[in-house]
């Protein structure tokens, strides 16, 4: 694989007009955002001063990812602007201040110690010598001389000490090949070695389980997914995230069409929280249900309806979005509909206890539908 990388690189520094096959298209159906990660890898392993106008042109692509994202991680931009450091080239102070300028999440996500990231002099004597349209704005961010800087050189010797052992998994020889493969994307790879990394011994922390559920996610195995879902409830059954954490398995039943056990889940959720904003969240998930079954409507749909009801009564708006929600299923709950029911309850012999709550059900329903003057 790293051979691979290699001559992919050696390739493009033979005929640079290669670069074409990593450019960014919005319109197209790849962003080319892995390919152009993996050429930069291969930079970062055999590294060249003579590759910088590969580096730039690699993070000026990738920063227009960034303005129109797909695919993707936002760590590619990131790593990618790392391997332009290396050259510490001040001249690169300029796509750094415009990627940083994206939006709100690029001002907060992109580090301000880029824009210095050549050294603290060498940048300020290269804008003494240059002039740009933006370079006030660079100046009222990083400080309009050198005495001034917000930043010392010890913060950036610091900063890109730090962030050569964030990307250290890009380092050969590669330490951690699973997680490697997840992110090149490299898939057939990744799911080879997916088996092992799942049976190996470990204690399941926090940080295990979380990739359990990405590595799971990223395989496009529903049931690896309910399976890693599973186990990070079974091992984590307190704090705040046990909730969370059930209503993504509950979230994977519905996906796979097992709505009988998303119920149980989301009913003891909500009988166990106080939570408004927990409760909401489960009533968008039981009125999914209920939307999903909207042509077969059984005994969880009523069930789910039931747990609405009584939520609804107790807090009467939640949310637009899941306030929506409730009126599509009094769309969906027709008088029709809970009539027949009624009926096959009433052959069942069920009890008059039953009926009663039934036929409440359907006057809420003819009360959630009465239009409002």
């Amino acid at each position: 694989m790293t051979e691979k990388y290699k001559n992919q690189l050696d390739l493009v520094r033979q005929n640079p007009n290669l670069l074409d096959n990593y450019r960014f298209d919005k319109d197209a159906a790849s962003s080319k955002h892995f390919e152009r990660l993996r050429l930069n890898i291969s930079i970062y392993n055999d590294f060249k001063p003579t590759d910088f106008e590969i580096a730039k042109f690699l993070f000026t692509e990738e920063s227009k990812w960034r303005k129109d994202a797909k695919d993707g991680e936002v760590d590619n931009l990131y790593f990618s602007a790392f391997i332009l450091t290396l050259f510490k080239n001040p001249e690169i102070i300029w796509l750094f201040h415009d990627t940083k300028n994206i939006d709100f999440d690029s001002g907060t996500g992109f580090d301000g110690e880029y824009l210095v990231s050549a050294g603290i002099d060498k940048t300020y004597k290269y804008l003494e010598t240059v002039d740009n349209t933006h370079k006030q704005d660079l100046l009222n961010y990083i400080g309009e001389t050198v005495d001034s800087c917000n930043y010392s050189q010890e913060e950036i010797d610091n900063w890109a000490k730090f962030k050569k052992e964030y990307f250290n998994i890009y380092s050969y020889p590669i330490t951690d090949e699973i997680y490697f493969f997840y992110s090149t994307n490299e898939k057939i790879l990744f799911l080879e070695k997916l088996p092992e990394w799942i049976k190996q011994d470990r204690e399941w922390t926090y940080e295990e389980l979380s990739l359990f559920r990405t590595y799971a996610k990223y395989s496009g195995d529903k049931v690896l997914e309910i399976k890693a879902s599973k186990l990070t409830v079974e091992k984590n059954d307190k704090g705040f995230l046990n909730d969370i954490n059930k209503k993504e398995l509950a979230i994977l039943y519905i996906e796979v069409g097992q709505q009988d056990k998303a119920l149980e889940i989301l009913k003891a959720i909500i009988k166990g929280s106080d939570n408004k904003n927990i409760i909401r969240d489960c009533l968008e998930q039981l009125c999914k249900i209920i939307i999903i079954n909207k042509d077969n409507i059984n005994e969880t749909s009523f069930s789910a309806l039931e747990v609405i009801k009584k939520q609804q009564r107790k807090y009467r708006n939640f949310s637009p979005n899941v306030d929506d929600l409730i009126k599509d299923t009094s769309l969906i709950m027709t008088d029709e509909k809970i009539t027949a029911h009624n009926k096959s309850i009433a052959n069942s012999g069920a009890d008059g206890k039953t009926m009663s709550f039934w036929n409440s059900i359907r006057q809420w329903f003819g009360q959630t539908n009465k239009p409002k003057h």
